[in-house]
């Protein structure tokens, strides 16, 4: 009866468990594979009805968006600091209202028919109040939003949903 009660519970608890974020349909994760056949240690998540594959890539945390027919949708590499920005970018956020600010994260986001963007957040002295600015890659300032209260500053939202 033990066994039975256990049994029971065991799969009422496994079928009360969400999908695993580590899944990805099959036609998804050979198109990341095709892409990028050097990715290893691929975690699967998803953000709204994208899949999302992060790994390492030259050293960087890497994030690739696929739809459901396994298109490519965006890629986000974070290079975390501006060294590795473009001196381009690096040039108009030191000139703009923003360089007394703490950057605390910059990313690459590229996408496959529109131009790619760099995204900067920044962190402002003495508040919680912190921006992201959105560059090009020859230092236009494409947007600026306070970003204090979002909780997902690169994910599907932002960039796929507009």
């Amino acid at each position: 009866m033990n066994k039975l009660k256990f049994s029971f519970l065991l799969l009422m608890f496994l079928a009360s468990v969400p999908v695993f974020a580590d899944y990805a349909p099959v036609n998804v994760q050979e198109a990341l594979k095709k892409m990028y056949p050097e990715a290893k240690d691929v975690a699967w998540t998803r953000d709204e009805t994208y899949y999302v594959a992060d790994f390492m890539l030259n050293g960087f945390d890497t994030k690739v968006w696929f739809n459901a027919n396994a298109s490519w949708a965006m890629k986000q590499t974070d290079w975390e600091t501006m060294d590795e920005v473009p001196p381009a970018v690096y040039n108009a956020f030191a000139a703009s209202q923003y360089s007394d600010g703490m950057v605390q994260d910059v990313t690459l986001v590229q996408f496959p028919q529109k131009q790619s963007v760099i995204s900067v957040i920044v962190g402002m002295a003495n508040t919680q109040t912190r921006y992201q600015l959105l560059f090009t890659p020859d230092g236009g300032l494409e947007d600026e939003r306070n970003a204090t209260y979002f909780n997902n500053l690169l994910g599907a939202e932002v960039f796929l949903n507009s």
